[in-house]
């Protein structure tokens, strides 16, 4: 095997190199890093002829990785993830002066949590970066892995031996949206079993939405149809609000999107509230958590707190900032009850 040539590798090899490696091609990853094609060749060449190996094979429209390849994508991934530890860490030794924080959330807790725990803690380390990504559930858990989320604000999964460590924040239940008219509008619960009965419109099967609504159909026995898929929540929700048809969703999916005109019941078998999954943070087992993690975690769960009590911890801030926790905070309220 041939020998690695002294010399130092440039962080910014490993970076071209891994872009290269996504990508598939040359041209998509210089574009990706807005260098020129033969600037990035020209480093990739330099960074074979350190690592003693070709790292690539030319195909005619695309790129391999050779066995060095293989070796070196895994270890420089380990080296770029622990660099962003580190750096993280040495911006702790300021406090909570400065550094950054991302978070990742799936869509509809999103809306439900975000706004009010962003709110305090943007009143309390106004100095911390927060990027806040929404992100389905399986790519959120794959982006705490790969070390490019400090936190995740998510859908919680049973599952042994995952590398996801969970903090259970709340349950939230289904409910029914009714359109204007709707022979159910009116009543402060419906069964079931009542609304399958009526026309419906629903999202589309494979959405995880639509999943938790065929999953407490099938554990209760009630056969639920759709008379109209499609592939949006938003797109279900104008269409009830044209329409006769009613639709069923998770509760935290339409608290900031429902028109004045629908009414949004929840949905009950035997009278007691169908619980549709649970929602809580998430981390990765065993990994360093950031002071601006722990902070924000901190106020995600004085938000939630402060819903189950009716009232909201951000009272101090401008009413154009604070009018949506405390939306939030009444509306997040009614699903924890």
């Amino acid at each position: 095997m041939t020998a690695i040539k002294p010399g130092i590798t440039e962080l910014r090899h490993l970076r071209y190199f891994l872009a290269i490696a996504e990508a598939g091609q040359f041209r998509r990853a210089a574009a990706a890093l807005r260098v020129s094609q033969p600037t990035l060749s020209h480093q990739i060449q330099q960074l074979e002829l350190q690592m003693g190996a070709p790292l690539f094979e030319r195909l005619s429209r695309t790129i391999r990785l050779t066995p060095a390849g293989v070796v070196l994508r895994e270890r420089a991934s380990t080296i770029l993830r622990e660099l962003g530890h580190a750096s993280r860490a040495i911006a702790e030794l300021q406090g909570l002066a400065a550094g950054e924080l991302r978070v990742g959330a799936v869509a509809t807790v999103d809306v439900a949590l975000v706004p009010g725990a962003v709110a305090l803690f943007h009143e309390r380390h106004p100095k911390v970066s927060v990027s806040i990504r929404e992100l389905p559930s399986d790519a959120l858990e794959a982006e705490l892995l790969a070390g490019r989320l400090d936190l995740g604000l998510g859908l919680l999964h049973a599952r042994v031996g995952s590398p996801i460590e969970t903090e259970p924040l709340f349950e939230e239940r289904l409910v029914a949206v009714l359109p204007a008219g709707h022979p159910l509008q009116g009543q402060a619960a419906v069964e079931l079993a009542t609304i399958a009965r009526e026309p419906l419109v629903l999202l589309c099967r494979g959405f995880c939405t639509r999943e938790l609504v065929d999953e407490a159909a099938a554990r209760l026995n009630v056969a639920v149809a759709a008379r109209i898929e499609l592939n949006s929540i938003a797109t279900v929700l104008a269409t009830v609000m044209r329409t006769a048809l009613a639709t069923l969703l998770p509760e935290s999916s339409v608290r900031w999107s429902c028109h004045p005109s629908l009414q949004v019941v929840p949905l009950v078998h035997g009278r007691r509230p169908l619980r549709a999954r649970r929602v809580g943070l998430l981390w990765v087992r065993g990994a360093h958590r950031t002071a601006a993690a722990v902070a924000f975690a901190r106020a995600v769960r004085e938000v939630v707190a402060a819903a189950r009590a009716g009232s909201t911890p951000v009272a101090p801030l401008a009413n154009a900032v604070a009018s949506r926790p405390r939306r939030a905070a009444a509306q997040l309220a009614a699903a924890l009850a």
